[in-house]
């Protein structure tokens, strides 16, 4: 280690935000399944505490954008300040009804992923995100 930087794990961290534990379970054993190291979450004050205690780099942020308390744009934009070499990907089934999923994805310009998907649908996505 040089200059305070922790060099990045064999496998990418990610960090699972979603507030429906099917979902979440999910997407959990499509990402275990691939390989991923996880951290979960189901909500945005959850994930805030989950990174702050993970001492390791934490590569993506896959988060559901539609949750309450705190909403996946809030909560991007948070990890974001604390940890800018997080990479963000957002997840939400309301893109099309959605006015407000919209223009905040528009707003933020990160990636976004439509539910429903396909395992290889969601790894492509943050395959492309990573290398980003």
């Amino acid at each position: 280690m040089t200059d305070g930087i922790r060099p990045h794990p064999q496998s990418p961290t990610i960090l699972l935000v979603e507030d429906e534990p099917a979902i979440r379970s999910l997407i959990r054993r499509m990402l275990e399944g691939a390989g991923y190291e996880l951290l979960i979450a189901r909500n945005g004050n959850e994930a805030l505490t989950v990174a702050k205690q993970h001492r390791g780099v934490i590569d993506l942020l896959l988060t559901d954008i539609v949750m309450p308390r705190m909403n996946g744009f809030e909560l991007g934009e948070q990890i974001g300040s604390a940890r800018p070499e997080t990479n963000v990907l957002f997840v939400s089934g309301f893109f099309k009804d959605s006015t407000a999923v919209r223009s905040g994805l528009r707003a933020t310009g990160r990636a976004f992923l439509l539910k429903p998907f396909t395992q290889d649908a969601l790894l492509g996505k943050i395959q492309e995100v990573l290398q980003s």
